[in-house]
């Protein structure tokens, strides 16, 4: 593959990562409103997460103008890690009966012995 296609692949693995840090900032100002009397062991000014949710949202709207086919890729194969998560790292064994069925599938489908 051409040099510009990885870096331009790479590119959408940052738009998700940037996502999943707006998430993060977005809990500073939603945690000072719902717990106001936690105690934290530091404050910050209101408008740094303010600023960084907003430059994050700017990040992660901005590739869908201007390629949306590989962004919606990224987000399927990220909610993709969702029934993994269910399956094989749920305590509560939530997904125990369709992630059986999953897996007997699978074994057919590589011929692999269970």
């Amino acid at each position: 593959k051409q040099w510009y296609q990885r870096r331009v692949r790479g590119a959408y693995v940052g738009f998700l990562s940037w996502f999943w840090w707006g998430i993060c900032f977005l809990a500073v100002p939603v945690l000072r409103w719902k717990l106001p009397f936690c105690p934290r062991q530091f404050r910050v000014n209101l408008l740094i997460p303010v600023i960084a949710v907003t430059s994050t949202v700017y990040l992660v709207i901005g590739p869908f103008f201007v390629n949306p086919l590989p962004c919606l890729a990224w987000i399927a194969v990220t909610l993709l890690g969702v029934p993994i998560y269910y399956g094989f790292a749920d305590e509560d064994n939530t997904c125990n009966k369709w992630m059986d069925k999953v897996n007997v599938f699978l074994a057919k489908i590589l011929g692999a012995e269970l």
